[in-house]
């Protein structure tokens, strides 16, 4: 029975994980790596989402960018779903205004809206990259808030 309850309590946890709060201009760089960071900044489909299970859940890969306008950005890897913090999949020749992001409420957030991401960010240099000194990160995202805290 206390198994049953300790099991309980860490899928509550899960549900509310905390990170770091960090700006975006901080959160893509080495000393980040494998933390889980609370960032905030706008999602964006570039144009196009790729979607795939390779990490081991089945997520789309959004941008994240400091403001709307902005052309630097790394990926944000949301999970597939109807449910809190989850993008409903997408069917072949979607459009922007196809995409349905869940909030951690449940709510449906605009692409056009500032949200609060939370999750494990990965940061790593490619050598084999034409800029072997740039970093590069994508973040697998666990929680979503709407607005600004």
């Amino acid at each position: 029975m206390n198994k049953y309850i300790v099991l309980v309590l860490l899928i509550l946890l899960g549900c509310n994980e905390k990170g770091i709060p960090v700006s975006y201009q901080d959160s893509c760089n080495l000393e980040n790596n494998d933390k889980v960071l609370e960032v905030l900044g706008y999602l964006s489909d570039g144009g196009s989402l790729y979607c795939s299970s390779t990490s081991g859940r089945y997520e789309c890969g959004f941008e994240f960018k400091n403001s709307l306008e902005d052309k630097e950005n790394y990926s944000a890897n949301i999970a597939v779903g109807t449910g809190s913090n989850e993008v409903e999949e997408l069917k072949s020749g979607y459009t922007s205004a196809d995409i349905k992001v869940h909030d951690d409420t449940n709510a449906i957030i605009s692409l056009s809206e500032k949200v609060k991401i939370t999750g494990k960010i990965h940061a790593y240099k490619d050598d084999t990259s034409p800029e072997p000194d740039k970093v590069h990160c994508y973040i697998k995202v666990t929680k979503i808030v709407k607005g600004t805290p």
